[in-house]
Formats: C-alpha cells, structure tokens, sequence
C-alpha cells in the first residue's frame, strides 16, 4: 500500500482530487506530497493511513511488558473505546469553552458548530497532551469492560 501510494502520487495520475506540487523548499513538497484528502477518503489517503498501520500492528505483535498490555485492553474493547472517547472529549471541550469564554452553548448545537468564538483552538502540542489525558482517563473504564467481557459470555457483548 505504501508502494501504490508513492507510484500514484507521484505520477498525480489518480487517487486524489488535488496533485501535489513543487514548492521552493523540499519541506514544503514533501508537505505538498502527502497533503490528501480525508473526506472523502481518497485512495491516497487510504494507502498512506493503512499502509504504515498494517506495518505497524505487524510490529505490535512483538512488544512485550506493560506497554503491550495496555495495548491489548484497548485493542479487546475498540467500540467501548470509540464511544466513551466521544463523550469524554466533548466533556472536556465544554469544560474548556466555560472556563475560557464563559459560555459552551454553541458545542451543543449540532455538527459543526456554527458559531465557534474566533479564539476557540489548541496549540499542537497541547492538542497531544490532551489526547494523552483522555486515553490515560479512559484506560480504566477500558481495562474494566475487556475483564468483564472475559468473565461473562453474554452474545451482546462481543459488539462492544
């Protein structure tokens, strides 16, 4: 997949909506090179999301010690994970909008928000300790679920 995606990428002949172009830096057309559409998902995208998490969990299969067990609780409960992440971080991004601007109404009037303050945004960095916050708070509904999933043989609870 990595291999298709560098072969159609580069000859701009099909996978996405916008070619990547040269730039006066090499950052900037490397940026201009891997710059494809995620919605629609593009094939581009596709085979450069997939190709390196295919490799990836490849890897995975490898690590031992605590990390590869945290690892595994939330690989047994992705939907259970997928679900409480949304709730969880829109908890947090109306915590932030009261604290910040005094006001979160506009998060709860469908998607997207129309009428997000101007100001409303995260620096990168803080974009990454956030994600980390939340899966560190969400570990422990997590690791319970997977044990009660493994103690109980109910036939719902192979869809969570």
């Amino acid at each position: 997949m990595i291999a298709l995606f560098i072969l159609l990428r580069a000859t701009n002949l099909y996978g996405d909506p916008a070619p990547w172009t040269s730039h006066s830096t090499p950052l900037a057309t490397v940026f201009s090179f891997v710059n494809c559409e995620k919605y629609p998902p593009s094939l581009l995208f596709l085979c450069m999301t997939l190709g390196p998490a295919m490799l990836l969990l490849n890897a995975a299969e490898f690590f031992k010690g605590r990390f590869a067990s945290i690892l595994i609780t939330f690989g047994r409960v992705p939907f259970c994970f997928y679900l409480a992440h949304i709730f969880l971080l829109h908890l947090m991004a109306v915590a932030w909008a009261l604290v910040h601007d005094g006001d979160a109404a506009w998060l709860f009037h469908g998607l997207p928000p129309m009428s997000k303050p101007p100001a409303f945004g995260f620096a990168l960095p803080l974009v990454y300790v956030l994600w980390l916050t939340a899966v560190a708070m969400l570990y422990p509904l997590c690791r319970w679920f997977s044990e009660l999933k493994q103690r109980r043989k109910d036939w719902w609870l192979s869809y969570l």
